[in-house]
């Protein structure tokens, strides 16, 4: 029993977070400056969204207490297929090349304030 017991410990230990473990998008490559091994995002509408939602900028699906949809990823979404080619590829590509903490604002996730995101304004007139 003993035995067993010190043989379920090591299998425990073994599975624990170690050094060799990622974080996902919120890890290495969303804090600091540059890193130049961490990939981008792809370069769409949905991508660059998907993106914003991977590093907490903003939620899959925000609703407010009236019912209407806060800046969320299909908001995101609108807004880039609303502006024109060059705007959105501009507004796109600031999103897939910044680091999570670029893309971050006040009231991140549920109600983010988008006038603080530098790629977003971009794509505003």
């Amino acid at each position: 029993m003993k035995g067993l017991v010190t043989i379920l410990a090591l299998a425990l230990g073994a599975c624990s977070a170690g050094d060799d473990v990622s974080g996902g998008a919120r890890a290495q490559c969303a804090a600091g400056g540059e890193l130049l091994d961490c990939p981008d995002a792809a370069r769409t509408a949905e991508g660059a969204c998907w993106r914003l939602v991977d590093c907490g900028a903003i939620a899959v699906n925000s609703i407010d207490g009236n019912g209407n949809h806060r800046f969320d990823w299909g908001r995101c979404v609108d807004s880039f297929d609303s502006v024109t080619a060059d705007r959105r590829r501009l507004v796109i590509n600031c999103v897939a090349a910044s680091s999570c903490d670029q893309l971050r604002m006040d009231g991140s996730p549920g109600d983010p304030d988008t006038r603080q995101n530098y790629c977003l304004a971009l794509g505003r007139d």
